[in-house]
C-alpha cells in the first residue's frame, strides 16, 4: 500500500501543478517542435516526473509488422538488450500489459504485478505498473506508454487519467510529425509533376515518392486508354511494373475497374472477400494482400484513370492495417496532382502537334496549289492531245495512244482526289458555326452521298425533338459522308447501314469518358460490314493509315479533326467481324 504522505492532499496537489504544468509544456513542445527527435522522449520523461515512476518506457507501433518496438527508456535497470526490446502482440501468451493496451487501445494499471494475467516480468523489482494508448485520430493505437514502480498498488484512475493525457500529447506530436511527412512528400510530387512533360517518367516518380514517403507498400496508375474501354497500367512500385503498358481492366472489371467506372474511391480490407474483386493483376501475392485503396484520377470532371494502393496482411491477427480516411483524403489529393500534370504533359503534347499540323499543313496548301496549277495546265495538254489523236486515221497507233491519253486523264483525275483530300485536311478544323438541326443535316448528306441503287439497306433512325446545335454544318456534312461511303466501301455485295441519332443518357457518359457536367447529342453510323480489327483500332484516325487500297488515309484523320473541332469525341466500338460502328457525341453546351 501507498504511504499516507504519498496520499495527502498537499502532495497530490503538487502532483496535478507539477501535471498540469508539464503538459502545457509538452503540448508546447509537440506543436512548435514537433519533428525534434526527442520530443517521444520529452513525453515519457514527463509521465516519469507526474508519476514518480522507477521506469517507464515509450513503444511505437510498427504497421507493417503489427510490433511494439521501445524507442524510449527513462529510470533504472535499463540495458542495451531491453531496450531493443520488442513486443511482439502476435504471440498472445506473452504479449504482457503493454501488448494488451495496445491491443485493446485502453489504459491499464495493476498494483500487485505477480498476480496480474498480463504483466510479463522484465525487471524483478516491479510491484506497480502502468500503460496508456498512444491513439490516433481514427481510434487506431500508434504506441503505448508504460511506468513502473517498486512500491505495491501505487497507481490510480487519476494517474491513468494524467498518463492518458501526456498520451495525448504525444499523439498530437506524431500526428503532426505524420502530415509533415505528407506535406513534404505532396510538395516533392508537385515539384516533379511541374516539371516533366514525359507521361511515362512523370507516373514513376509518383508511385515511388508515394510508396516512400506515405508508407504504402505499393502503389500503380492506370489511365483509361483514348478510344477503347481499356484501363491500361502506367507505372507499379513493385513486381507489377514488368507488366506497364500491358496488364489492362475493362471498366467496371474488377475493384480497379469500378473506381474508373463509377469515378468513387474504394478502400477495404481483405479485398479477395469484396464481390468485385477479380484478382488479375496483383502488386503482392493474393494470400499477402491485407487491405486496398482506389482513387480515381479526375480532370474537370473526366475520369482519367486509377491511383491505387495495397499493404500486406498484418502479422498480429489483432492488429488492422487498413488504410484511414486520411490516407484516402491524401491519395485523392495526390489523384488531382497527377491528373492536372498528365493533362498538362498531353496539352503540351497536343500543342506540339498542332504546330507541326499547322506547318505541314500550310506546306500542304502552298504545294497543293502548285500541284493544281500543273494539273490545270496538264488538262489543257491533255484535251490538245486528246483532239489531235481524233483527227488520225484508225488504226493500231491510234488505238494505242487513246489508250495512253485515257491512263494520263485516269492519273490526273487521281491527282485532283489527292489534292482534294489535302485541302480538305488543312480546312477540317477551320469552321464557320451556325444553329443547325442535326437531323436534318443529316437528311441532307444521306441525300448527296447515300446511292439510290444501292445493294446496301439504308435504316434512319432519328430522335425527334433533339436541341438546334451550335456547328459548321458543312464541315459535319464532310464527315459524316465520310464514314457512309467507308461502310459502303466495305459492303460491296450489300448490308446494311444504320444512322440514328440520340440525347446520350447521363448514366452512358462514363462507359464513353465524357464529361459529366456536359450533355451530348450522339449520332451512331454502324454497319454489318467486316468490322474494325482489334489492333488497329487506335490507328485509324491517324494521318495516312489506311486499309482501302484508295485514298491516302486522310478520311478519318478528317472526320476526328472535324469533330475535336466542334470539342466533341468520335470512336469505333463495334465488334470485328459484326460490323463497324462510329460513335459520334457533340456537346451541347455550345447550344443557345
Amino acid at each position: 500500500m501507498m504511504t499516507e504522505d504519498y496520499n495527502s492532499q498537499p502532495i497530490r496537489r503538487r502532483r496535478t501543478e507539477f501535471f498540469l504544468h508539464d503538459l502545457n509544456s509538452l503540448f508546447a513542445d509537440a506543436i512548435r517542435h514537433y519533428d525534434d527527435g526527442d520530443i517521444l522522449q520529452k513525453a515519457l520523461d514527463a509521465g516519469m516526473r507526474v508519476l514518480e515512476g522507477t521506469r517507464g518506457f515509450l513503444a511505437i507501433m510498427h504497421r507493417e509488422t503489427g510490433e511494439m518496438t521501445v524507442c524510449s527508456t527513462a529510470g533504472e535497470g535499463w540495458t542495451e538488450q531491453t531496450r531493443r526490446l520488442r513486443v511482439q502482440l502476435a504471440q498472445e501468451d506473452t504479449r504482457g500489459i503493454t501488448g494488451h493496451v495496445a491491443v485493446t487501445s485502453q489504459p491499464y494499471f495493476t498494483g500487485n504485478a505477480d498476480q496480474d494475467p498480463y504483466y510479463v516480468r522484465y525487471f524483478e523489482d516491479t510491484l506497480s505498473e502502468v500503460a496508456v494508448p498512444i491513439l490516433g485520430g481514427q481510434g487506431q493505437t500508434l504506441g503505448v506508454i508504460n511506468i513502473d514502480r517498486s512500491e505495491p498498488d501505487a497507481f490510480d484512475m487519476e494517474d491513468c487519467a494524467h498518463l492518458t493525457a501526456i498520451g495525448q500529447a504525444a499523439a498530437v506530436a506524431l500526428a503532426l510529425q505524420g502530415f509533415s511527412s505528407r506535406e513534404t512528400a505532396l510538395i516533392e510530387i508537385g515539384k516533379n509533376l511541374t516539371s516533366t512533360l514525359e507521361t511515362g517518367e512523370l507516373m514513376k516518380k509518383v508511385v515511388d515518392i508515394a510508396a516512400e514517403a506515405l508508407r504504402f507498400e505499393d502503389c500503380s496508375v492506370f489511365l483509361i486508354e483514348e478510344n477503347s474501354d481499356h484501363l491500361v497500367l502506367q507505372a507499379s512500385r513493385g513486381a507489377l511494373d514488368s507488366d506497364s503498358g500491358l496488364a489492362a481492366y475493362h471498366l467496371g472489371e474488377g475493384l480497379t475497374g469500378w473506381v474508373a467506372q463509377h469515378g468513387e474511391p474504394i478502400r477495404v480490407e481483405e479485398p479477395p472477400r469484396d464481390p468485385r474483386w477479380k484478382g488479375r493483376f496483383a502488386e503482392i501475392p493474393m494470400e499477402e494482400i491485407g487491405a486496398f485503396l482506389a482513387v480515381p484520377i479526375i480532370i474537370r470532371d473526366h475520369i482519367m484513370g486509377v491511383l491505387r494502393v495495397l499493404r500486406r496482411k498484418s502479422y498480429s491477427p489483432w492488429f488492422s492495417n487498413r488504410f484511414t480516411e486520411t490516407d484516402e483524403r491524401v491519395l485523392i489529393t495526390i489523384a488531382s496532382q497527377l491528373g492536372a500534370a498528365v493533362e498538362n504533359a498531353r496539352s503540351f503534347e497536343r500543342l506540339v502537334r498542332a504546330e507541326r499540323m499547322a506547318a505541314w499543313g500550310e506546306l500542304s496548301a502552298k504545294s497543293a496549289h502548285m500541284i493544281g496549277n500543273r494539273s490545270f495546265a496538264l488538262k489543257g495538254d491533255l484535251n490538245e492531245l486528246k483532239h489531235l489523236i481524233s483527227e488520225l486515221a484508225d488504226g493500231e497507233q491510234k488505238r494505242v495512244l487513246a489508250e495512253v491519253s485515257t491512263g494520263m486523264e485516269r492519273g490526273i483525275d487521281r491527282l485532283d482526289e489527292i489534292l482534294r483530300e489535302f485541302r480538305d485536311f488543312v480546312v477540317a478544323t477551320q469552321l464557320s458555326p451556325a444553329d443547325s438541326d442535326i437531323n436534318q443535316v443529316i437528311q441532307e448528306v444521306v441525300a448527296e452521298s447515300y446511292p439510290r441503287r444501292s445493294p446496301v439497306q439504308l435504316t434512319l433512325n432519328l430522335a425527334e425533338g433533339l436541341p438546334v446545335i451550335r456547328c459548321d454544318a458543312s464541315k459535319l456534312k464532310r464527315a459524316l459522308s465520310e464514314l457512309i461511303e467507308n461502310s459502303l466501301s466495305f459492303q460491296p455485295e450489300g448490308g446494311e447501314l444504320r444512322i440514328s441519332t440520340s440525347r446520350l443518357q447521363p448514366a452512358e457518359k462514363s462507359a464513353f469518358k465524357l464529361a459529366h457536367t456536359l450533355d451530348y447529342l450522339r449520332i451512331e453510323i454502324s454497319d454489318t460490314g467486316p468490322g474494325v480489327e482489334e489492333d488497329i483500332k487506335e490507328k485509324i484516325f491517324k494521318p495516312f493509315f489506311t486499309s482501302r487500297v484508295k485514298g491516302m488515309g486522310l478520311g478519318l484523320s478528317i472526320v476526328k479533326g472535324i469533330i475535336e473541332a466542334h470539342h466533341g469525341q468520335v470512336i469505333e466500338n463495334g465488334v470485328e467481324g459484326h460490323g463497324a460502328s462510329f460513335n459520334i457525341f457533340l456537346p451541347l453546351y455550345q447550344t443557345r
